[in-house]
Parts: C-alpha cells; sequence; structure tokens
C-alpha cells in the first residue's frame, strides 16, 4: 500500500485537554469511528495523499525554505466548531484563531506543493484541529459552536507527516521544519 503524507503543525497541551473536554461534553467517541490520538492534533496545511521516495527527497528542500523564510507566530485556539449540519456533522473540530502568519504559511505551502507535487489547487483553508470524524451513527446530535477563552499556541515550524491509518498515534513525524529564529 502506499504511504500518504500531509503538512501539519503539531498542537498537544493543553490542546487535548480542551479536545477531552468536548469530546465528553457531546460523548462524540460513542459517535464517531475516528477520534485523534492526543499525539495526533494538529493544523493541517495542506493534504498531500500519495507520495514517492524520489518525490518526497525533491520536496522537503522547498519546505525548508518556506521554513527559513518564517518566524515564530502565535495564535489560538477559540472554541468548538464542526462543519457539516448541527444535528450530525462530518468532522467536528476546535477552531484556530486564522491569523495573518498562519494564513500567508499556508498559501505557501499549498503553491509549493501544487508546483512540485503537480497538486490540484486548493483556495480552501479553515484553521482547525480535528478531535472527531466519521459518524458511525445516524442518531441526532445536537452540537452548538461555542467559544472559548482564547487558549495561546506557539508556532515554531511544521512537519511533514506520514499516514498509518491502524496505528495509534497514527503520524508519524518525517521531517520537522523549524522556523528561522526572530
Amino acid at each position: 500500500m502506499a504511504q500518504h503524507y500531509f503538512i501539519g503543525i503539531s498542537i498537544a497541551t493543553p490542546i487535548s485537554e480542551i479536545a477531552e473536554h468536548f469530546r465528553s461534553k457531546y460523548q462524540l467517541a460513542e459517535r464517531y469511528k475516528v477520534i485523534p490520538h492526543a499525539d495526533d492534533l494538529h493544523i493541517t496545511m495542506r493534504y498531500i495523499g500519495e507520495l514517492g521516495e524520489a518525490t518526497k527527497s525533491s520536496l522537503e528542500p522547498s519546505l525548508q525554505e518556506i521554513a527559513e523564510a518564517n518566524t515564530s507566530f502565535t495564535t489560538s485556539v477559540t472554541g468548538l466548531s464542526f462543519f457539516g449540519s448541527p444535528y450530525g456533522p462530518r468532522v467536528v473540530y476546535l477552531s484556530v484563531e486564522a491569523v495573518g502568519a498562519l494564513e500567508h504559511l499556508q498559501r505557501q505551502i499549498a503553491r509549493r506543493t501544487e508546483n512540485i507535487l503537480e497538486l490540484e489547487k486548493d483556495n480552501r483553508f479553515v484553521p482547525h484541529i480535528t478531535i472527531a470524524k466519521k459518524r458511525k451513527t445516524a442518531d441526532k446530535i445536537q452540537l452548538s459552536k461555542e467559544t472559548i477563552t482564547p487558549v495561546q499556541i506557539d508556532i515554531e515550524g511544521f512537519t511533514l507527516f506520514r499516514i498509518h491509518p491502524n496505528v495509534r498515534p497514527s503520524y508519524e513525524s518525517v521531517a520537522y521544519f523549524p522556523f528561522k529564529k526572530s
């Protein structure tokens, strides 16, 4: 089976505690097939899909160039939201403030990967941290979008991840790209 990859920003504590709070409050583990492991919480910058070793090797220097052109920044987790109907959303996630530095970084990564990997252009970017996906029940759920006191997260680089769908945690860091020091 071919290996699949994505580029993301790993997010851990205290975000895992916020994720667990909402999972418990809405009983998401009983209603969704995929509940990401605490070590797998992340902001996806670009899903890549299948990637051969030669192509991966040509991608990594470009990602390093992007990292070296950026400096650390902060954003915040601001609440709970979802994609789809509030009565049974496809994906439940923690909202992430769309600060300019995060959006700029995502555009750089998207453009570079589209050129090198010949991926389709994708201008949709909603910064988020998935906490549940793939419903396993048709029962109605009453989810509400919620705001919380913003929890600051420091962004100091990004990672190329390999996906292992049948293992927990599912995401293996293949290469980390730290930002230049400001």
